[in-house]
C-alpha cells in the first residue's frame, strides 16, 4: 500500500455503524469494493481517451466515500485533475487508488 494511503485510511467511522452487526459490515465492504473497483475501471478507460468529464463525473461520486475512508490525499488529488494534466497525473495516482481498493479488500 502506498504511504498516504496507508497512513491515512481508517475503517472507523463505518465500523462504529456496523459493530454490531458483522454480515452487514461484509456487505457494505463488498459494495463499496464493487464500486470502488467500477470506478477504477471507468476512470482507467476515461484517462486513456483523455475524456475528462466521465474522471470528474466518477470523481465526484466517489469523493465523499474517499473522505470517510480517511484517505484525504487520494480525494484531493483526484479533485486536482484536469483536461491538461490528466494523462501526466492519473498514472501517479492510479497506485493510491489500488491502495485504497487492496486497503478494503484487507477488511473481509
Amino acid at each position: 500500500m502506498s504511504t498516504a494511503t496507508a497512513i491515512e485510511f481508517s475503517p472507523d467511522y463505518f465500523k462504529v455503524i456496523f459493530t454490531d452487526d458483522p454480515a452487514e459490515w461484509m456487505e457494505f465492504i463488498q459494495v463499496n469494493l464493487r464500486t470502488f473497483k467500477e470506478g477504477l475501471d471507468r476512470i482507467q478507460e476515461a484517462a486513456a481517451a483523455e475524456d475528462i468529464d466521465t474522471v470528474s463525473e466518477v470523481r465526484h461520486a466517489l469523493g465523499p466515500s474517499m473522505k470517510q475512508w480517511g484517505t484525504v490525499t487520494l480525494e484531493r488529488q483526484m479533485m486536482a485533475l484536469t483536461g491538461d494534466n490528466l494523462t501526466e497525473q492519473w498514472p501517479l495516482i492510479e497506485p493510491e487508488f489500488k491502495a485504497l481498493i487492496s486497503a478494503l479488500e484487507q477488511l473481509k
